[in-house]
């Protein structure tokens, strides 16, 4: 009677802790009601080589604006142009530099779109190209990385600034069960060099304080796996040890229990 109520204490006790949830699982586990932390940066994206950007100019006099729009597409419907422009894109060259009409060279490297706009606005009334240029820059192949244990891998478009790890995470459908929450690494190249950042997403403090929350262009964020992952990955066939089949063996466990010691 004893081993009896001793095996089902046991299957009980398998079940409760199958049950619950790991302490790594859950993000920001360290976060207060009322809690402020302030991140080391804005995210702003700064432009580097290989990047394309698009650049607008408008003036009162269209036609001299139009000689520094390079390919300039207007939509036209029913016969009047709605305000709607596309022009074809720069690419930033090894030296941070574009060439832009009549300007020629203008050095647009480790600057925001804002800063570029200004930049070249001032190249074009310095150089008496244009007295009251209007100038607007928008990046245009600007992207990053999501791999590993995700529940959609893939490259993700980098379209506006202070994107953060977690709507990068997100827009790749979040970490499934198996991704290992305390140890996530973002990959960032600034020319020839990478950087590694190594992040605890349990930890609020950790990730707001890292430069890498705020993902910059050609991230490339892995999720390895955890432990529960690399184990089936040794079992032959690589067949699934999940939550229903740890309920399940600890089922058949008590009910054999019962069984043999009625």
């Amino acid at each position: 009677m004893k081993l009896y109520k001793l095996l089902a204490a046991a299957g009980v006790a398998l079940i409760l802790a199958s049950c619950a949830t790991p302490k790594n699982y859950n993000y920001l586990q360290d976060l207060q009601n009322g809690q402020q932390i302030t991140t080391p940066t804005d995210g702003t994206i700064r432009l580097q080589p290989n990047d394309m950007i698009t650049v607008l100019v408008k003036s009162k006099n269209p036609e001299m604006a139009n000689v520094f729009n390079k390919g300039l597409i207007t939509n036209v419907k029913a016969g009047l142009a709605d305000q709607s422009y596309y022009t074809m894109g720069y690419t930033v060259d090894p030296e941070g530099n574009i060439d832009f009409p009549v300007a020629g060279k203008i050095h647009v490297g480790g600057l925001t779109r804002h800063e570029a706009q200004e930049t070249i606005k001032k190249t074009l009334i310095d150089s008496e190209l244009l007295k009251d240029a209007n100038v607007t820059v928008e990046t245009m192949n600007l992207s990053y990385t999501v791999m590993g244990e995700v529940n959609k891998p893939g490259n993700y478009m980098l379209d506006k600034d202070a994107v953060t790890l977690f709507e990068a995470l997100g827009k790749a459908g979040d970490m499934n069960v198996y991704g290992k929450r305390d140890s996530v690494l973002v990959i960032r190249q600034r020319g020839a060099q990478k950087t590694i950042y190594s992040l605890c997403l349990n930890n609020a403090k950790d990730i707001f304080s890292s430069d890498a929350y705020y993902v910059q262009q050609n991230d490339v964020i892995y999720v390895k796996a955890n432990d529960t992952k690399a184990r089936q990955s040794n079992v032959p066939g690589n067949e699934s040890r999940t939550l229903s089949f740890w309920l399940s063996l600890a089922s058949v466990l008590t009910a054999l229990g019962v069984l043999i010691f009625k």
